[in-house]
């Protein structure tokens, strides 16, 4: 089914589907999902636009998933949230700029049991799951400070090294390694050695050098 304010655009999209893709295909405009026509043998696919409620996009999503119907949404590049649809349950997203070829592409993926994302909406959808993602842990942003000597430097901390063990593994001066603890641990707001081995292990922060051992 396709689900769009435009009836027009409701309509030949409908119809599109009846005709390339041999589905029996209606269009609606209601912005309910309670009023849709269901599918008897539960392979309903709808295709809604997201601007049937522009403000409340997850919410349509949600209403249409809960009702066993598998939701491709029509959205803008830069209006909604892509990855909370997604979250929302969504199977699929397209843009009105995909245009009815990707529209089509959009069901037979779905159909087929997959969820569709457009290569040019990933950008943002990896974008949202990075923000979201640090926002749950703080420290993600902590340890992206970290050079990528330092991060090295943590990781053989967290493996029990210490300062004589990590100038031999990084070949640098006994000196070296001690400014590198340093600045590490002023970067991480830690105050010693052993909360910076703490956090390593807490962070699953690895070194390949750890692997290696000598004779």
């Amino acid at each position: 089914m396709v689900a769009h304010r435009a009836p027009s655009v409701a309509d030949g999209l409908a119809r599109q589907l009846r005709e390339q893709l041999q589905l029996t295909a209606v269009a609606v405009t209601s912005a309910r999902p309670a009023e849709w026509p269901i599918d008897a043998d539960g392979r309903d696919v709808a295709v809604v636009d997201a601007q049937l409620a522009p403000d409340h996009a997850a919410a349509l999503c949600r209403q249409v998933v809960a009702r066993g119907i598998r939701a491709i949404m029509i959205v803008d590049p830069g209006a909604v949230n892509h990855l909370g649809l997604l979250e929302h349950g969504a199977a699929g997203l397209v843009v009105p700029s995909d245009g009815v070829a990707g529209v089509l592409d959009a069901v037979r993926t779905v159909m087929a049991g997959h969820v569709h994302v457009p290569a040019h909406l990933l950008g943002s959808v990896l974008h949202a799951l990075i923000v979201e993602r640090r926002g749950a842990d703080p420290d993600l942003d902590r340890v992206a400070s970290l050079s990528p000597r330092e991060r090295e430097v943590l990781a053989l901390l967290g493996a029990g090294a210490g300062t004589r063990e990590i100038a031999d593994r990084l070949v640098i001066s006994p000196y070296t390694a001690k400014t590198h603890i340093n600045r590490l641990l002023g970067k991480l707001g830690l105050a010693s050695r052993t909360e910076a081995a703490t956090f390593a292990l807490d962070h699953d922060i690895r070194s390949e050098l750890m692997e290696v051992t000598g004779d």
